[in-house]
């Protein structure tokens, strides 16, 4: 009896809510701790050099051909509004990733699954693939929390979902054609502008679906060659911008078959940040078990896995992952960030548990898997959004957060200061010393093991260091001297 309503009042839509409430909830909380960093006061300081629109076409002549994100950082940078409200991107972000899913998930739902799922199971998911995304990429804290970074990699994100979306309309429903192109149009415009990494990865696996209509001999509806085309000529403003080119010439080559090693081990370390994931084994799995249980609602579905070779996606995933990561390391002589990779990580992520997927579809021609699975979703769900990696960094932001907003807010004051005064030297503790004098205002706190983790700035919100280029900051408020007191 007792385990009967143990499970009962944890195997339930409401329980599997209020554990994702509970895993949002830090995530939320560290958007108040956050800081401006580096490139943040970078466009700031450009302020004093260059109009709005002079900076625009600066940055795309001797930098880089991100001309969306440059837009928007540069939009909130001027206006002032970022500095005095850094926690509120975050927040957007994370909320518009979120809908970006529920308007996808809807033409999915209406279209390809004859309504099966309500509003509320909709929404779950959703909220699921932000976890997902969260508890895999290599660096949450460049997707979500730093400014520069964020703007740059997580809104194309949201952008092409929304992108999915509109082409679910397109294809299924006849009223509104124009319109939908329109607006799938200027979106695809708009995350052409942002970075490289995605753009390749649309430009790649559209051109693959063009070349295989085209090599069966199928034709390809004329407003899906549109869009391509849109999307061939607005990535070439990207790819082939001034900057990119200029800032590519900074570099030496490298020879094109350490190119293309380093290529194939990013490739396979990509891969392994989700493969290692529980709930990525476990999403894959209840996709598979929705499809036993739904073969009728989800028969288009099943159809078109059907119509695919497995081995045929698979070369498809291998051969783009290569095309991607070959020209960008090619240009920056094999230097590529982990923020780079975020976005292609969590993408290729959902295309190869669509791989496997359609592997067990195909293979077995009747679709089964294990009903506990499918009856114990939400308790299991509830479990598996927690198994990660990520929890540890997760827990150590919880603890080091506040003495890190405090610790960088009082270095504010500083260079505040001297900008007032007009002094061109400032002075401050370095962290670990500037959190453990903080430290001992709390004696539950001073303990070892936990102060070897609170002097430590935390990593969900601190990019790299708490010094990390802060050249920038020092050009904006007029400083030329840092004086660093250690113990």
């Amino acid at each position: 009896m007792i385990a009967a309503s143990v499970l009962k009042f944890t195997n339930n839509k409401k329980f599997l809510f209020s554990a994702v409430v509970i895993f949002f909830i830090p995530f939320l909380l560290f958007c108040f701790w956050n800081v401006p960093s580096a490139d943040d006061y970078m466009i700031l300081y450009k302020k004093q050099e260059f109009s709005f629109w002079g900076l625009q076409n600066s940055i795309y002549h001797t930098w880089s051909g991100r001309y969306f994100s440059t837009f928007v950082s540069t939009a909130f940078s001027y206006s002032g509004f970022l500095y005095s409200n850094y926690y509120l991107h975050t927040i957007l972000l994370l909320l518009f990733t979120v809908l970006s899913w529920i308007f996808l998930l809807k033409q999915v739902n209406k279209n390809a699954l004859s309504n099966q799922l309500s509003f509320t199971a909709i929404l779950l998911t959703s909220l699921i693939l932000l976890i997902l995304e969260v508890n895999i990429i290599p660096e949450p804290v460049t997707a979500f929390y730093w400014f520069s970074s964020a703007i740059t990699y997580q809104l194309p994100l949201i952008l092409l979902v929304l992108l999915a979306g509109l082409i679910c309309k397109l294809f299924f429903e006849p009223h509104h054609q124009k319109f939908y192109f329109f607006v799938a149009a200027l979106i695809v415009v708009l995350f052409n502008g942002c970075n490289e990494s995605i753009t390749l990865f649309v430009l790649i696996i559209s051109t693959f679906f063009i070349g295989y209509h085209y090599f069966t001999g199928k034709s390809v509806p004329g407003i899906f060659l549109s869009l391509y085309i849109i999307n061939v000529i607005s990535s070439c403003f990207l790819l082939f911008a001034p900057g990119i080119i200029h800032r590519g010439s900074l570099h030496d080559t490298s020879p094109v078959l350490s190119i293309i090693s380093i290529a194939f081990i990013k490739f396979i370390v990509l891969n392994w940040f989700f493969l290692k994931e529980p709930l990525w084994w476990f999403l894959l799995l209840f996709v598979i078990a929705f499809l036993s249980r739904n073969n009728r609602s989800a028969s288009g579905v099943l159809q078109l896995f059907h119509q695919v070779k497995s081995t045929s996606l698979l070369l498809v995933y291998w051969a783009s992952g290569m095309l991607i990561y070959i020209p960008i390391l090619y240009a920056t002589n094999g230097s590529l960030p982990l923020r780079t990779e975020n976005v292609i990580c969590f993408l290729y992520s959902l295309m190869l548990l669509i791989i496997f997927t359609a592997f067990i579809v195909n293979s077995t021609k009747t679709t089964h898997a294990p009903a506990f699975l499918y009856n114990y979703r939400y308790l299991l769900f509830s479990i598996f959004i927690f198994s990660s990696s990520n929890m540890k960094r997760v827990t150590d932001t919880l603890l080091s957060g506040f003495f890190y907003k405090q610790v960088m807010q009082e270095r504010l004051s500083f260079f505040e200061e001297a900008r007032r005064k007009q002094l061109h030297a400032v002075a401050f503790d370095e962290y670990e010393l500037a959190v453990d004098k903080r430290i001992k205002e709390y004696p539950l706190l001073d303990r070892r093991a936990l102060k070897n983790i609170l002097v430590k700035p935390p990593p969900i919100i601190c990019f790299e260091s708490d010094l990390y280029d802060i050249e920038y900051m020092k050009e904006f408020y007029g400083v030329k001297i840092i004086n660093i007191n250690k113990r």
